[in-house]
């Protein structure tokens, strides 16, 4: 069991207790609802979790959204936005749930009402593989002297390194694809970003020697965001996630949207 597996053990047992003893009366209540719509709000722009390919959004939030959908009987209608939109629009009543890579923190910030979490993640480093070693597995080498930097500007990342005070050149970019382009230029040695991100780019940028760190260095839940009010769709998108959680979907969920999650050649052993 790797790391990530690891982190993943407490929130199991968490989200398991949470709701299944009312698995039987959510099914009742769903046959007796008859169809409807959820909208679901997301943004293509944090792949693996959701982004856009060939035109149409896939991803791990795609995916988790079809599945909830089912469970509570409605059609899906997924509703593309750009992130600074969604808390709006679901206050507008345009959406009914945000599922878009969303971490607790930013969805307490719009005082929206959250789930339980289904992923507990973090900051890490993307690093070419002969560096692992020393930049891939915690936060002290990556602020030594002469250690160039990259993070994108205003990110959990960016906060992150601004606290470490390294002592080597940090540069901030304007999105992650730049600063994971830079990294394959040898203009910086580690990217700093999330963790599903940094595997999602180790794992398309592979045949150029990257490669994620595995330890966090940072801890973030994701979480999906409803309205205050909406009560009845918090608790059926809570009983969802016991009962994916419960059935092991939700890992096996994970382990095929994002790479890395599982123990490759390029992780470190446990």
């Amino acid at each position: 069991m790797n790391r990530f597996s690891r982190l993943l053990l407490p929130l199991v047992l968490s989200i398991t207790l949470v709701g299944c003893q009312h698995l039987k009366s959510e099914t009742l209540l769903n046959r007796l609802t008859g169809p409807g719509t959820l909208r679901v709000g997301i943004a293509g722009d944090t792949p693996p979790l959701a982004y856009t390919k060939d035109g149409t959004i896939t991803g791990l939030e795609s995916k988790l959204a079809a599945g909830l959908a089912r469970f509570s009987n409605k059609t899906l209608e997924m509703v593309e936005l750009p992130r600074p939109e969604l808390a709006q629009a679901l206050y507008d009543k345009k959406i009914d749930i945000i599922m878009a890579g969303l971490t607790a923190a930013d969805a307490q910030e719009e005082k929206l009402a959250i789930t339980e979490p289904y992923l507990i993640t973090g900051q890490v480093a993307l690093v070419h593989l002969d560096v692992y070693k020393q930049l891939g597995s915690g936060t002290h080498n990556l602020t030594a002297p002469k250690v160039r930097l990259g993070v994108v500007t205003d990110t959990t990342g960016d906060v992150l390194i601004k606290g470490l005070k390294p002592q080597g050149k940090t540069t901030r970019f304007n999105s992650a694809s730049e600063g994971v382009q830079a990294l394959i230029d040898n203009g910086i040695d580690a990217f700093v970003f999330d963790m599903p991100a940094n595997c999602y780019y180790a794992a398309l940028y592979v045949d150029k020697g990257l490669t994620p760190g595995t330890t966090p260095l940072t801890r973030e839940q994701l979480v999906w965001g409803v309205r205050p009010e909406d009560q009845e769709l918090l608790k059926t998108a809570n009983r969802y996630l016991a009962v994916i959680v419960k059935s092991g979907e939700l890992l096996s969920l994970l382990e095929r949207s994002i790479p890395f999650f599982k123990n490759t050649a390029y992780s470190p052993k446990p």
